[in-house]
């Protein structure tokens, strides 16, 4: 019986492991699909500010600003759940990565 105590606690231990180095590469993902998404939204924000672009051009740009912004703000929800779930399976989890 403390045997199998033992097991189940070795197993445990190493599924939380497996599951919070998960959910850190996937932290990783987002951080970096964030990173992306800014670039866009600064590149539709100096395209939009260039005098060379007509009413048509700036149009589509403030359409796909709104759009990446959207996209944005979902992936800022996105990441605060990881890092809820990291916290919650580490304590000590920097919430500043």
């Amino acid at each position: 019986l403390i045997h199998y105590k033992l097991i189940v606690c070795i197993y445990s231990n190493a599924m939380s492991d497996v599951i919070y180095q998960f959910f850190l590469y996937k932290l990783n993902a987002v951080n970096s699909i964030l990173e992306d998404y800014k670039q866009r939204i600064d590149s539709a924000l100096e395209l939009l500010h260039c005098r060379y672009a007509n009413r048509e051009q700036r149009y589509h740009i403030l359409l796909s600003l709104h759009q990446s912004q959207e996209v944005e703000r979902s992936i800022l929800r996105e990441k605060q759940l990881i890092m809820d779930i990291l916290m919650a399976l580490n304590q000590e989890f920097d919430r500043t990565s």
